[in-house]
């Protein structure tokens, strides 16, 4: 984890989102929340970075995100013609080869994301996020998902460690034996392994390491009682980095 004292934080939301479940082809399903890779490519499209060039500056130990669910999670299912292109571009110059699959959404998604970059990019997306202004258009997993966003600020961050005592934190939670959290009543809780980092290999993109990660699908607080977090100091809240 590399030492930040401050991070960028900004809104993210849209009328519906999708971010596919890779092991899922005839009925894609939809993770509930951006995955860390996703955030990456959003912050990306953000900055101008081309496809498959910006891998390194969101690896480990060059980034950080965090990621709090501010509307709850709701879903819907959308049937959707898909067109066999090979034969045909056009609906009416296909030869009838479509196909109708069920999309599982998001409704009405909203987030709040906390992000730290080496190589001095924070300053740069700060500047690109404060003046609305993004490079690449940027989008809720896929394109017809477009977002919309905005600047809440650049605060001060203080690592802080439980101890024992009971503690409030705002955003997902990554899940291992560093953290121990407290169920409570009226919370629904989701736990769901999510795609963490991504690399190239022999000039194709995939998936070299996984994280598991739980959440609260209404948005509210997860409370936990061991492991290391972070204050975000004049927001008053306290949030764990994927």
């Amino acid at each position: 984890m590399p030492e930040v004292d401050k991070v960028l934080v900004f809104d993210i939301w849209g009328d519906y989102a999708h971010f596919r479940k890779g092991f899922t082809t005839t009925s894609p399903l939809t993770y509930p929340f951006p995955t860390r890779t996703a955030l990456a490519g959003i912050v990306a499209a953000i900055l101008g970075l081309r496809r498959d060039e910006y891998y390194r500056l969101f690896g480990v130990g060059n980034s950080l995100f965090a990621l709090k669910i501010s509307n709850p999670i709701k879903k819907k299912v959308i049937v959707q013609n898909l067109i066999d292109t090979k034969t045909g571009f056009y609906l009416w110059d296909n030869k009838g080869q479509r196909t109708q699959i069920p999309y599982e959404y998001l409704k009405n998604p909203k987030y709040r994301v906390y992000v730290w970059l080496g190589n001095g990019k924070t300053i740069e997306l700060r500047e690109l996020i404060e003046r609305h202004q993004c490079v690449y258009n940027i989008y809720l997993g896929i394109a017809g998902c477009l977002a919309n966003f905005d600047y809440v600020g650049v605060f001060g961050v203080e690592s802080k460690n439980t101890y024992g005592a009971p503690v409030d934190i705002s955003s997902v939670i990554k899940s291992s034996e560093d953290f121990e959290y407290v169920p409570e009543e009226g919370k629904v809780y989701g736990r769901i392994r999510i795609p963490g980092y991504m690399e190239l290999h022999n000039e194709k993109r995939r998936v070299h390491k996984f994280i598991d990660v739980i959440y609260e699908e209404n948005g509210k607080p997860i409370k936990i009682n061991r492991g290391k977090y972070y204050e975000i100091k004049d927001l008053n809240v306290n949030v764990s980095f994927l």
